[in-house]
């Protein structure tokens, strides 16, 4: 950073700060989210907010150039390989998407599934899906933490 300008170095902060602020309010969200409402509730109010922003990611995805040229490499890519390797590459995908819903969320699922060539109606049922896991998966985690300090600092 020593041989960076004034403007460069202020973008890289703001990045930072940027993230930073994203995570805390989207973490802080989810915790308040299920502690005022409980797991159930929580999950249905996420997947209700999640839903229409992945659609809408993989609407605008599927409009750029990127996920075209992004689509074709991996297309070529998987052509070169065996069919071993291609059925590898296959069952991977699911893994890769159910990660990716799991642990960076189910708008970037959809980016990504978009990215892979899932195309249609389907991609968008997918996402779906995707909103309710991640809404589920990370409801309950908050719940239990919750239920957690609960027990250990106020009983």
């Amino acid at each position: 950073m020593a041989g960076m300008d004034k403007n460069k170095k202020l973008y890289w902060f703001a990045g930072i700060l940027l993230t930073v602020l994203g995570l805390a309010f989207t973490e802080g969200s989810l915790l308040a989210t299920t502690k005022l409402f409980g797991v159930i509730k929580a999950t249905l109010i996420r997947v209700a907010f999640t839903i229409p922003l992945s659609w809408l990611a993989i609407y605008l995805s599927a409009k750029t150039n990127t996920s075209a040229r992004v689509r074709n490499w991996i297309s070529k890519k998987q052509a070169e390989l065996s069919g071993r390797a291609r059925a590898a590459v296959a069952g991977g995908e699911f893994f890769m998407i159910l990660t990716t819903t799991i642990f960076l969320g189910p708008i970037l699922a959809s980016i990504l599934m978009v990215m892979i060539g899932i195309q249609g109606k389907r991609v968008y049922l997918y996402a779906a899906l995707c909103a309710i896991l991640c809404a589920w998966a990370w409801s309950c985690f908050y719940g239990g933490v919750c239920w957690g300090f609960e027990k250990i600092f106020f009983k």
